[in-house]
């Protein structure tokens, strides 16, 4: 029986590149759908306004739940103001060490490349 002609680090580096080669394929795909998505969600959401559904349903064994999406405020200039001096004074505990850090849980990020 031949040797194989790839060492176990080209062989590695082969099953590699082929992870990263199915993840860059699935993320432009997701790119894709989401872009086919919107615009059915959006139909989706008129239905629900028009009262054609409810808020909560049932179709083809998949749930379907629609969220109002999160609250956020504007605040007046004085609490703004406040704002911007705490945020410089935590910038300046973390520059002097006095702020502790802490490590959230590792993720990754995947982008596809503009086209």
């Amino acid at each position: 029986m031949a040797a194989s002609s790839t060492t176990p680090a080209a062989a590695g580096a082969g099953d590699l590149d082929a992870l990263l080669d199915r993840i860059t394929v699935l993320k432009v795909e997701q790119k894709a759908i989401e872009a086919a998505l919107t615009p059915l969600l959006e139909q989706l959401s008129g239905a629900l306004e028009a009262g054609e559904l409810d808020a909560n349903f049932s179709h083809n064994d998949c749930s379907f739940c629609w969220s109002a999406g999160r609250i956020s405020y504007v605040y007046p200039e004085p609490l703004q103001q406040q704002e911007q001096a705490l945020k410089q004074a935590q910038r300046l505990a973390v520059a002097s060490g006095t702020a502790s850090q802490k490590q959230g849980k590792a993720f990754w990020t995947i982008k596809p490349g503009r086209s």
